[in-house]
């Protein structure tokens, strides 16, 4: 008996996308130990924090993200074994650029080089579908 190959879809809007593809960047990045992106990620300082009460928390919070970070990852080697990170990481890209291609397909820079495959499975797809509103 073969067994069943199980895949899921999901749709959603331009602005799910670039929050789904932020949780997969952060998530991503913490795995590498990338502990100094958690404030930007969680704080919005544009957002009706000034710049200077954002500084003020990230440093505040920098040492024990620091002493955390390094407690779970001590080494670029650990990284490599987590399967785990090369699946977000591929999630990441796969988000990154077809976002790059439904936004920005005239420009160049790191978005718009295809997903390489790091997880050893198959990449996931993402591609932008566009709607035509009634009356246009």
């Amino acid at each position: 008996m073969r067994e069943k190959q199980i895949t899921y879809t999901m749709t959603m809007s331009a602005d799910q996308c670039h929050e789904l593809n932020k949780a997969v960047e952060l998530l991503m990045r913490l795995k590498l130990s990338q502990h100094r992106e958690i404030p930007s990620a969680v704080l919005n300082w544009g957002e009706g924090m000034s710049v200077d009460e954002f500084c003020k928390r990230r440093d505040k919070a920098e040492p024990y993200l620091e002493f955390g970070f390094k407690a779970l990852f001590p080494t670029w080697d650990d990284v490599k074994k987590d399967k785990e990170w090369h699946i977000l990481y591929d999630l990441y890209q796969v988000i990154r650029y077809a976002i790059h291609e439904a936004e920005h397909p005239k420009t160049t820079g790191v978005d718009s080089y295809p997903p390489m495959c790091t997880a050893g499975e198959k990449l996931a797809k993402c591609e932008a579908v566009y709607a035509v509103k009634e009356g246009e």
